[in-house]
């Protein structure tokens, strides 16, 4: 009997809720994103902070490397709030090799950041093309540094890791038109973001309601169409987060819609069309570009010169979505709208000034002196004729089946395509939405584990033109308080979906133990990353900083 009751009580110890055998079921060691190729070895190094170094070699001088080994040395390998014990061990250097020269600008689009990451008991040795390939294999390395509270020591898992990007784009969407967002806060978000091997920050500046962007060619747009003069980005500001993104490996692409989204650029007179209500009254509420003034078109190219010479990435976003939403109102009942329709011969077909305005909109684009390539949402495919340069921005589909079928017709048409649609986090929903289906809301608002950009039944030449990801959190309800946990670690989930293989990443019930230990990690490093899993803990959690003695 007594034996039973034994058996009994080992019992209960492997069973708990939610379907785990403990609240805190996580990997030690794990990597997030799964790498392409992982063997662990069967032992285990432990780790000193005064024993450990880094040899960036014939790159000692490149700052992107120095950057890196400053923030992992003195931050990031050894997070965790205890007392670091020291000596007892032989030293442990992580030798990194870099083939290509360290380069003076962000990363372009397709650098390779391929890296062969080994790590024994006595050393670790990163090989890389470029320093982007250098920065994703230290995170890595990172992640198979752990801190055993029996032995109350840091540790290392052997390994021996090749890896390597599944797509090119895998970002981030911020929107700081909605509500402001603070230098500090996308900066945390750029780390967050490099430490899930995340390698764009696509930064949707302005829209409908405000206007932060600092022009200085035309400082009437910000000053009439920012919230206050606070709540702005200057030349200085933008150049910060473009620098602070690329000793991370991220690149910046700014997002200036057109020609709808664009009440807030009131300040330009006569760039907007009057508008008016079903009585024939002016809302004064303009959200339109006024396509009939050429003055427009000329102030367009001025403006997007200076565009590029802020912003150095090749992408450029002009948006194009939702014209639709204001076309009634602002075009069809503007007689003069009418009447230009009427001369140009487009009739009552408004998506004939709408092709007129995207030509014209071409046209600028293709004579920047500064090149760049086009990105436009969706909308621009599906009603009008977009420039073959063109990449599609995909944000629509309420299943994944339906993002899929929108992905497969538009690259059948040869176009790029760049994903959203899957992975719209702004949408709030109760419980572990990053891999279950929550209901009462579209079913592509959760699961974002499993949407797959390539998941459609096209050719190699189709799915060669999905470029990648990027996970929207659009600012209407969201700021500087909130937009950290509300991304994190959902997005991280878009992140291994858009780094690994897809065939190792198959099931979230696989996946969750190396989240946890993520979430843990980041975490301990000093961010808000909410619960994903239900009901859980870290062995160390989230606390403010405390209070100085002039808050007490």
């Amino acid at each position: 009997m007594r034996l039973i009751v034994l058996s009994l009580l080992f019992t209960s110890t492997l069973a708990w809720f939610y379907g785990r055998d403990e609240p805190d079921r996580w990997s030690v060691g794990g990597v997030w994103p799964l790498p392409q190729k992982i063997i662990y070895g069967s032992k285990n190094r432990t780790l000193t902070y005064d024993k450990i170094g880094i040899d960036l070699g014939d790159k000692k001088d490149c700052d992107v490397l120095l950057a890196m080994a400053d923030n992992y040395m003195n931050k990031w390998l050894f997070p965790y709030p205890v007392e670091m014990k020291t000596g007892g061990t032989e030293d442990f250097i992580i030798t990194v090799t870099v083939k290509e020269e360290c380069p003076g600008g962000p990363p372009v689009h397709g650098a390779s950041e391929e890296y062969l990451l080994r790590v024994s008991v006595s050393e670790a040795v990163i090989n890389a093309q470029t320093v982007w390939g250098a920065l994703r294999a230290m995170e890595t390395l990172s992640h198979l540094v752990f801190y055993d509270q029996k032995s109350q020591e840091y540790q290392i898992r052997t390994a021996e890791i090749f890896d390597k990007p599944r797509f090119p784009v895998r970002g981030i969407m911020i929107d700081s038109s909605r509500h402001f967002l603070s230098l500090n806060v996308i900066k945390r978000q750029l780390e967050i973001m490099s430490m899930n091997k995340l390698n764009v920050l696509h930064w949707h500046l302005v829209d409908s309601e405000s206007f932060p962007y600092t022009s200085q060619k035309f400082p009437e747009l910000h000053g009439v169409g920012a919230y206050s003069p606070r709540h702005v980005y200057s030349r200085e500001d933008i150049s910060e987060v473009i620098a602070f993104a690329r000793l991370r490996g991220i690149r910046v692409i700014p997002e200036f819609d057109l020609p709808g989204h664009t009440s807030s650029w009131k300040g330009r007179k006569g760039f907007l069309t009057e508008c008016f209500d079903e009585k024939g009254e002016e809302t004064f509420l303009p959200n339109l570009v006024d396509p009939m003034n050429d003055a427009n078109f000329d102030f367009l190219a001025e403006f997007l010169e200076e565009v590029t010479e802020t912003f150095p990435d090749q992408f450029l976003h002009l948006g194009g979505d939702e014209v639709s939403d204001y076309i009634v109102e602002c075009w069809v009942r503007n007689k003069k709208i009418r009447k230009f329709m009427d001369e140009k011969g487009f009739g009552n077909n408004t998506v004939l000034l709408e092709n007129y305005f995207f030509e014209k909109l071409f046209s600028i684009v293709e004579k920047l002196k500064l090149k760049r390539k086009p990105i436009f949402w969706q909308e621009v495919f599906d009603n009008n004729i977009p420039d073959p340069n063109s990449i599609i921005h995909i944000w629509k589909g309420n299943t994944h089946e339906e993002i899929y079928e929108q992905v497969k017709n538009i690259t059948s048409k040869n176009f790029p395509v760049i994903v959203s649609a899957c992975w719209y986090l702004n949408y709030i929903k109760y419980g572990a939405d990053w891999r279950d289906e929550i209901r009462g809301t579209a079913p592509s608002n959760s699961r974002y584990y499993y949407c797959d950009p390539t998941s459609f039944n096209g050719t190699d030449t189709q799915k060669n033109l999905v470029l990648g990801g990027i996970a929207a959190i659009w600012g209407e309800l969201v700021d500087n308080t909130n937009i950290e946990a509300r991304l994190w670690p959902r997005a991280s989930a878009a992140a291994e979906r858009l780094w690994s293989p897809a065939e190792k990443t198959q099931k979230a019930e696989d996946a969750w133990p190396r989240m946890h230990e993520l979430r843990c990690r980041l975490v301990s490093r000093g961010y808000r990353i909410q619960p994903n899993n239900n009901p859980d803990y870290c062995p160390f959690e989230f606390d403010e900083p405390p209070a100085t003695k002039s808050e007490l």
